[in-house]
């Protein structure tokens, strides 16, 4: 029993590039996705770096020396 008219190569052809445009296009948008949410996360990382550092700082602050004396103490203790 026929299931109908069947497609012709160029009719499938056309199908399947129709069908790769869409995925690529999706591809595409998750891609930037993934993007956008990578820079959120170094901002997010550099923040906490940066608060890392500001603590570190107020700590050196704390001990009366000066970065280059508290650097010199950590290379004779390497």
């Amino acid at each position: 029993m026929p299931r109908g008219v069947q497609k012709t190569d160029e009719q499938k052809l056309q199908i399947l590039d129709a069908q790769i445009a869409e995925l690529e296009s999706r591809k595409t948008k998750i891609e930037e996705k993934i993007k956008a949410l990578n820079d959120q996360k170094q901002v997010i990382f550099d923040q906490q770096q940066q608060k890392k550092l500001e603590e570190l700082q107020k700590f050196i602050s704390r001990l009366g020396k000066t970065p280059e004396e508290v650097l010199e103490i950590l290379k004779k203790a390497e």
